[in-house]
């Protein structure tokens, strides 16, 4: 009736294909599992870029309102303008010094 040699090889065919199955269920995790991590790391890579991105604007709007060469001479030119008036204003004052002191008031 039953042949023994058709179940054995219908069990070794059976066991084969069991075999290269798992071997490649376990191929394809595998390789999933390297797609999850390498799309972690873009993530990551671009979470970063936005916060530097973030910082640059940042920066470039404090650097905005920053004075320019320009602001800066005629700070200076004003400033050496108050200069010499405060160096009058002494000079002035020592004269007046001077004065009361000699004067004896």
């Amino acid at each position: 009736m039953d042949d023994p040699t058709n179940y054995d090889a219908l069990k070794f065919w059976l066991d084969v294909v069991q075999w290269v199955f798992t071997i490649g269920v376990m191929i394809f995790v595998w390789i999933d599992r390297g797609r999850s991590d390498n799309h972690n790391l873009i993530k990551q890579l671009a979470d970063r870029q936005e916060a530097l991105e973030r910082r640059l604007i940042t920066a470039e709007e404090q650097m905005r309102h920053l004075p320019t060469h320009d602001d800066i001479a005629k700070l200076r030119e004003e400033y050496s303008g108050l200069n010499s008036k405060v160096d009058r204003m002494a000079i002035t004052l020592d004269r007046i010094h001077d004065h009361l002191i000699n004067k004896g008031i």
